[in-house]
């Protein structure tokens, strides 16, 4: 029997996922919700309970841990597998990046 061998992936991710569960509002002329899978500085995996076309720009409205007001922010549809949906965050502030990379590093701190 042989040892499991890590996946070595083709592209190396420019930013580490970290996991994050919170509901998710998209709205893209019309809204639908779902859940955050995980999150990083460039991007967010979701399970979304709709269909939206890829390489859509849409607005994605969600918390980050510890914040107490949600963060909306624009973000394209790069991938689809059924319900599984990858957004890269487009054209972000300052202050957004910030609040993204000040909850990966509580994320990835987090027993």
């Amino acid at each position: 029997m042989s040892s499991p061998q890590r996946q070595q992936w083709p592209v190396t991710r420019a930013y580490p996922r970290f996991l994050i569960d919170q509901r998710l509002i998209i709205r893209a002329g019309f809204v639908l919700h779902g859940r955050t899978k995980d999150i990083s500085e460039g991007g967010l995996g979701a399970t979304v309970a709709g269909e939206l076309t890829t390489d859509a720009p849409v607005e994605l409205e969600f918390y980050l841990p510890g914040k107490l007001s949600p963060i909306k922010l624009m973000a394209e549809v790069r991938y689809r597998q059924g319900f599984q949906y990858g957004f890269s965050f487009l054209d972000t502030t300052p202050e957004q990046r910030l609040a993204i990379r000040e909850a990966t590093i509580q994320l990835a701190l987090a027993p």
